[in-house]
């Protein structure tokens, strides 16, 4: 049975595929959060014997991120439908969801339509979906076609119906005024549900007319409100795992680090994701990646009509033309820029890195390329030193693994080396004491350590390391302007407000400065108890 403890385990949504001890796919399963559920397997003991003896069968697990759990669904549901995973056959039939479509009559009507066995829809006219909300799609379905004042009689009538007389259509059947502005109603309509433009719009409505229902104490009517706007919500939370292009697409992102090359490519057959590979290549310098790759891949694999590629190869044309010859037929290279074509390579890359970085938090990737450091900074050590008029002078010590808090490993300390207020002797002696004694005793020193504070505060604490002969990248943060002093940068470093690896770097400080403060507290309180 796997060891979950030696395991990082991603928080992202997404699906996870255990493994059995040949490697083969005995269980596919989706999660909002990955790490939960994937420990959730391990934590207790199962009363289902079915469950228990999948436990024990897995040897190994494979997770793919998705942007959001609506994503993991569709995914997880076309990963079930590939592989026939022995335990998902007895307990889910791959389901099969639930579109969106607008019909190419005259006057177009708004139906709820699947795919059938053969994953073709029939009927003519513009699909949006899939939903994966449940009953939540019969709801949102209903909201919009009386906010648009959509028909939903099977043929024309002559003469205005009762969906007229109770609002709910404009009756273009019979009024020449409705018709001529139903088409604009049905392209809103379409904008709201491409996701476009016009959904804040219908929600904001919808919240107002909620709170006035519950102004007139009409609580039934406001509750079918706040229904509809929950429903609606979902439409933001859209997902490419799935889309409506008929032929077979792949999708590839590449990362190159040195002298290798991380590749994760997206196969869709009929617009459905149906596998994901991934490769670590050895590289030469200046060597075209993404063309030695796709040239060698392609040479003993089946070759889609489109490519779509994060790195554009240097004989694009090249390229096509050697791939078209063997496939026999056109072949194109496309480098998105935008949509969901762009959206879906960007989650390839959050793959990557997750694979990279041994499942660690997105923002430390992006730290640790901000910083140009030799390694990933899973494991943080933030120093503060606090005092109140040079009186009971302390200093913190906290710990982050993977950007967040291991309180089991917080320090304090009382400074001994200077009786009156001195910040940088204080960090000097703080930094000293903490790594000489994980030194004695052969412990797993940090990743990186940062202190609070600007260059001087910097310059303590790298002479102490420097006496100890420990080579541990360090750098500090300071208040004021959040500028990072590196001892190896001629600038203070500057990143974006918004940027999560510097937020990572000020919850490292900011928890630092509230355990420094409340430590500070007690020594003040019991001073005072003590006179």
């Amino acid at each position: 049975m796997l060891d979950i403890s030696r395991l990082r385990i991603p928080i992202s949504p997404g699906c996870y595929l255990f493994k059995d001890s040949a490697g083969s796919i005995i269980y596919i399963g989706k999660a909002k959060n990955l790490a939960d559920r994937v420990r959730s397997y391990f934590s207790a003991t199962h009363e289902n014997a079915k469950t228990a003896k999948l436990v024990s069968e897995i040897s190994s697990v494979e997770f793919i991120l998705t942007d959001n759990e609506a994503e993991a669904l569709v995914l997880e549901n076309s990963l079930i439908r590939q592989h026939y995973p022995k335990y998902n056959i007895d307990l889910k039939e791959a389901e099969r969801f639930t579109y969106i479509q607008i019909t190419d009559e005259p006057f177009p009507r708004m139906l709820l339509v699947r795919k059938n066995r053969a994953g073709k829809i029939k009927a003519k006219g513009k699909l949006y979906g899939p939903f994966t909300g449940g009953s939540a799609y019969l709801l949102v379905a209903s909201t919009l076609r009386k906010i648009f004042k959509i028909r939903i009689c099977k043929r024309l009538p002559k003469r205005a119906c009762l969906q007229y007389f109770i609002g709910n259509c404009d009756a273009p059947c019979e009024k020449k005024e409705a018709a001529a502005h139903y088409v604009e109603n049905v392209r809103a309509l379409e904008k709201v549900l491409s996701g476009k433009e016009g959904l804040d719009a219908v929600l904001e409505d919808l919240r107002v007319r909620m709170r006035g229902a519950s102004d007139l104490l009409q609580f039934e009517k406001a509750k079918q409100m706040r229904d509809s706007i929950r429903a609606l919500e979902g439409l933001l939370q859209r997902q490419k795992i799935e889309h409506l292009g008929r032929g077979n697409e792949d999708f590839i992102s590449f990362h190159v680090r040195g002298e290798k090359a991380n590749v994760q490519m997206f196969c869709a057959i009929g617009g459905l994701i149906r596998e994901r590979k991934k490769f670590e290549l050895e590289t030469r310098a200046e060597e075209d990646v993404a063309g030695a790759f796709l040239s060698r891949f392609y040479s003993s694999n089946p070759i889609p009509p489109k490519i779509f590629v994060d790195m554009q190869p240097s004989s694009q044309n090249a390229l096509e033309q050697y791939l078209s010859s063997l496939r026999e037929g056109p072949v194109e290279i496309i480098v998105p820029q935008k949509g969901d074509k762009r959206k879906l390579l960007e989650l390839l890359r959050k793959n990557i890195y997750s694979e990279i970085s041994g499942h660690s938090d997105p923002s430390l990737v992006q730290l640790q390329q901000a910083l140009s450091l030799p390694v990933l900074p899973y494991t943080i050590e933030c120093f503060d030193i606090s005092n109140l008029f040079g009186t009971h002078i302390v200093a913190s010590m906290v710990q982050f693994k993977n950007a967040k808090p291991n309180k089991s490993n917080y320090r304090h300390f009382n400074i001994k080396s200077t009786p009156t207020q001195d910040d940088f002797a204080s960090m000097r002696e703080v930094v000293y004491r903490r790594y000489h004694r994980l030194k004695e005793e052969n412990s797993q020193l940090p990743d990186l350590i940062l202190i609070d504070g600007g260059a001087p505060q910097l310059n303590a604490a790298l002479s102490s390391l420097r006496e100890l002969a420990l080579q541990i990248p360090c750098i500090s943060l300071a208040k004021k302007e959040e500028e990072i002093y590196h001892p190896e940068m001629l600038e203070p470093l500057r990143l974006p407000r918004a940027s999560p690896a510097l937020k990572v770097l000020q919850y490292c400080r900011d928890e630092a400065h509230r355990f420094a403060i409340s430590f500070h507290r007690r020594k003040r309180s019991k001073g005072a108890e003590e006179n």
